[in-house]
């Protein structure tokens, strides 16, 4: 082996897999900055890491599962990310199921604003 520690950071760069934590900034983009502002960070980080759009919409549904918001808006988000998954499986435009993603947050974030009022 190169390296004689062999970390969890290790393996997910080995991998291609995104990092947890970048999955947890991306989340939190999605969640909380304007359309137009995630579009830049999330296409930037995108860009700077390699990540595929596919590898973040998978790893993004496993950590809506985890937080906490009511379920028809979870239905909702989880079906929308399955419905941008099948579209990037036949090779849709990455640029606009990024823009499709941050649609449906933002959806999803209304809807929750709505149900805390």
């Amino acid at each position: 082996m190169a390296s004689e520690k062999i970390t969890e950071e290790d393996v997910y760069l080995c991998t291609g897999n995104p990092l947890p934590r970048d999955i947890e900034q991306i989340s939190h983009w999605l969640l909380n900055e304007p359309f137009a502002e995630s579009y830049k960070k999330i296409s930037e980080m995108k860009t700077r890491k390699g990540l595929a759009i596919v590898d973040i919409v998978r790893e993004i549904t496993m950590f809506v599962f985890k937080i906490k918001m009511p379920s028809n808006v979870r239905v909702q988000l989880i079906n929308d990310l399955a419905d941008i998954e099948y579209r990037l499986s036949f090779g849709c435009n990455d640029k606009l199921q990024l823009g499709a993603i941050i649609s449906t947050f933002t959806h999803a974030r209304s809807a929750l604003v709505a149900a805390a009022k």
